[in-house]
């Protein structure tokens, strides 16, 4: 698993560390439900994805990817 260190005061757009050193940008998009969070990472060794609604502090993502199935830990920094 790894974790994703976000700040919970930025949150529109933010750089964001990841626990195995990389890291990728989160951005806030309006979505038809309302607001949905776009996680890309610089390395190729995790998946982008999106979530449906706000981050939360110690919540696990599971995502499937064709690279298989890997889960992402929310923690505030």
């Amino acid at each position: 698993m790894t974790t994703i260190y976000l700040d919970p005061s930025k949150k529109k757009e933010q750089i964001v560390k990841l626990s195995d050193g990389s890291r990728g940008v989160m951005q806030a998009k309006k979505e038809k439900g309302g607001v949905a969070y776009d996680f890309e990472f610089y390395s190729h060794m995790h998946p982008s994805f999106l979530v449906t609604h706000a981050p939360v502090n110690g919540d696990v993502e599971t995502v499937h990817s064709i690279d298989g199935e890997q889960q992402f830990k929310f923690k505030w920094n």
